[in-house]
């Protein structure tokens, strides 16, 4: 899958660069092509995926009776929640608009500031870096997707959390976790942690934990003080979540301090697509199915019906 992702980011920087100062008139040249290559690369990855399943299933010699045959068809050409393709990708230039624009602060004594938005080539470069995440997850997620639905497929299927590391933090602590067939796969933007099918969970050589992790140096996005604290014997999970009370803490008071206007005049982190859109009818995405139903034959069902397995 990585070499999936890194033909994928090639190709999106070589078109990415032929935008000009007319944002919209340039990306209705680019769009076309970079969604024909992403949808490929979803593809790709999806069947890499499917065949991920069995594959184990078959190397530890464990039983393969699947109620359906998962398409991988269905997880290209749309975002992971069911969003089409160019709506999402399209979000790359309403970033790279919005920072054109001139936008206010209220610094720590209370005074208001503006500051002039970006020339067009510096808000070309934020769109290329926001574009770059989308095309990294949407391959992820395409895989990750179709790897939960073969799990959907099969009955009596958990399935566990690998981390490819090193990793952040926030993927280092779930690290070996189990998870039922209906839990959803959280990731954070670039994350590339995977799903592996419960039958080899207990096979130590496919597993990398969250004290290993720590042990090796693997963690990148400690600072000093965690770091010491771990090294005395600390519990991974009580360093972090004690650390992100205190940013909590912090990021209200800034708030209260700030008024009505924050601290950085920025709005609040927008979705995939840049944008509000309409969401994508229930029932249509593997992630809706699980969220909605407890019964996987139900869930089985339910992705025959929307196009998912057959």
């Amino acid at each position: 899958m990585q070499r999936i992702q890194l033909l994928l980011l090639t190709t999106g920087r070589q078109l990415w660069s032929r935008m000009g100062a007319d944002f919209d008139q340039s990306w209705s040249q680019v769009a076309p092509g970079l969604v024909t290559v992403s949808t490929a690369a979803q593809l790709a990855a999806a069947r890499q995926a499917v065949a991920y399943v069995p594959a184990v299933l078959a190397e530890t010699g464990q039983p393969d009776a699947p109620d359906a045959r998962v398409r991988p068809e269905a997880f290209s050409g749309t975002a992971s929640d069911g969003r089409s393709l160019p709506g999402l990708l399209r979000g790359a230039v309403v970033i790279s608009k919005r920072a054109t624009m001139p936008h206010t602060y209220v610094d720590d004594e209370g005074r208001l500031h503006t500051v002039r938005g970006k020339d067009g080539g510096d808000a070309l470069k934020d769109g290329q870096r926001w574009l770059e995440q989308a095309l990294h997850s949407v391959v992820a997620d395409a895989a990750r997707d179709a790897t939960q639905a073969e799990v959907i497929s099969r009955p009596r299927m958990q399935w566990v959390r690998v981390v490819n590391p090193p990793c952040c933090s926030r993927c280092a602590v779930l690290a070996g976790a189990l998870y039922n067939w209906n839990a959803s796969f959280d990731r954070h933007v670039n994350c590339d942690c995977m799903a592996l099918p419960v039958t080899v969970a207990n096979a130590d050589n496919h597993l990398t934990k969250p004290d290993q992790l720590v042990e090796r140096g693997l963690i990148t996005d400690l600072t000093k003080g965690q770091r010491d604290r771990l090294a005395g014997g600390a519990d991974l999970s009580k360093v972090l979540n004690e650390s992100r009370d205190r940013w909590r803490e912090r990021m209200a008071a800034d708030r209260r301090a700030a008024g009505p206007v924050d601290r950085t005049g920025r709005s609040r982190p927008m979705g995939w697509n840049g944008g509000g859109t309409n969401p994508p009818p229930v029932g249509t995405t593997v992630h809706d199915l699980m969220a909605r139903l407890t019964d996987r034959a139900q869930a089985v069902d339910g992705m025959r019906a929307a196009g998912i397995a057959e």
